[in-house]
């Protein structure tokens, strides 16, 4: 907010859209009814947000699907803005959500074309039962012809594949601008990379900004004459008349200042999280993992190692989210704790399950205990490690072979004497 306020100082009034994904950061409907709440109490507090933004209009993208179709469709009448999924309909045939939409911005009538990737029918099965989504690329197409003669830009919300990305922009003329940030390319991930954050490919636009909102892909664009391609600023042998595009990306670095009316909305959604009042326990229906042992399980034949971790940054992990205050929260309390959601769920009560345990990184074997060489532990992979020390959610770098030795616990001292 602080930023788009800065943009307005200069006299520039953005159009500001989003890809999809926005709502949520979980694909998929996790059983805690306590998660569940606060991404409900989350995905309002965004709604308000851009709302406050100015959007224009957003995509659908499959988290935005989490509570599922029903719920979405609800959340869409908070917003100041449209929905956009052009290749969806519900159970019943209608589409839930507008193809397209018209705006103006800064005395140029704008299209805004928003579709979505076919997700998978486990997906459609448990999010949206009984709708169905058609190839986005016919659907975006069909749009365009209906519009193109309307407008003087036309905008591909395009929560696709890359190969789809790069049709639209190589063979369909008319296509200005497309917002990409689906990073995926058929069943494999995309690196998102600096060279294809903001690029222009064959003339057209491509926007595919990364960081869960910790980036926006600007692009500064003087339109000279629809349907005609774009060159960068930077190109001294554009013909004149060119349509001129600047591109650059902006980080959402911590410098810039907290914007007051944001800052209040964050806070109360933060004092939702505390669950001052109970939820009614007649509605929990949470049976604990037995999967689980806990360190306390651990200590009895493992003392020395025991001490070993209870001074590492790992056996501290609870602490630092009391200090900051947020004990409370789903979306940082598993990565401090051991099982969330597995080994408990009310945020008030973590018990024993209090920091990064044992079976964080070596994960569960329950049988160890009574038969230790039957069933031994296998070494403990980096791959485990990057749940937690993500950094492009941490924003901290990680280096697992560096981080190792400081949470390694001492070797076991194995018997050699069957006696012993």
């Amino acid at each position: 907010m602080t930023y788009l306020n800065s943009l307005k100082s200069d006299g520039i009034q953005p159009l500001l859209v989003d890809g999809g994904d926005w709502l949520f950061s979980l694909g998929r409907l996790h059983p805690n009814p306590l998660l569940q709440q606060q991404m409900h109490q989350k995905a309002l507090l965004l709604i308000d947000a851009y709302n406050l933004f100015g959007t224009f209009a957003a995509a659908v993208g499959e988290h935005d699907l989490a509570l599922g179709l029903d719920q979405l469709v609800q959340f869409e009448q908070r917003m100041k803005f449209p929905l956009l999924c052009a290749n969806l309909k519900d159970a019943t045939g209608q589409s839930p959500f507008a193809a397209s939409t018209i705006v103006t911005s800064q005395g140029r009538k704008v299209l805004i074309v928003g579709a979505m990737r076919v997700p998978p029918q486990r997906f459609i099965n448990k999010h949206c039962a009984g709708a169905t989504f058609s190839d986005p690329y016919p659907a975006i197409l069909a749009e365009l012809e209906a519009h193109r003669d309307e407008v003087d830009l036309c905008v591909v919300l395009g929560h696709i594949n890359r190969a789809d990305v790069d049709r639209l922009a190589a063979e369909v003329p008319g296509v200005d601008v497309v917002v990409e940030p689906n990073s995926s390319n058929g069943s494999e991930n995309t690196w998102i990379n600096d060279k294809i954050k903001t690029t222009l490919h064959q003339g057209t636009v491509l926007l595919k900004p990364s960081g869960q909102g910790s980036e926006l892909s600007r692009a500064d664009l003087w339109l000279r004459e629809s349907g005609q391609p774009w060159v960068s600023i930077w190109d001294e042998d554009a013909p004149a008349g060119s349509n001129i595009a600047d591109l650059s990306t902006v980080a959402l670095a911590p410098h810039i200042g907290r914007h007051p009316a944001m800052e209040k909305i964050v806070q109360d959604f933060l004092a939702t999280t505390r669950y001052k009042t109970p939820i009614d326990e007649q509605k929990m229906t949470f049976k604990p993992s037995s999967q689980f042992l806990g360190s306390v399980t651990c200590a009895v034949c493992h003392p020395q190692q025991t001490a070993f971790w209870k001074k590492t940054a790992h056996g501290r992990a609870y602490a630092t989210l009391e200090a900051s205050g947020d004990q409370f929260r789903y979306d940082c309390m598993p990565c401090h704790v051991t099982g969330y959601g597995e080994t408990f769920v009310d945020a008030h009560q973590p018990g024993r399950w209090k920091d990064v345990q044992c079976e964080s990184c070596h994960g569960q074997n329950p049988r160890h205990p009574s038969q230790p060489q039957a069933f031994p532990w296998p070494a403990v992979q980096d791959n485990n490690c990057w749940a937690c020390h993500n950094p492009s959610e941490t924003k901290v770098p990680f280096d697992p072979v560096q981080a190792m030795p400081r949470i390694a616990c001492p070797p076991l001292k194995r018997a050699t004497d069957e006696k012993h």
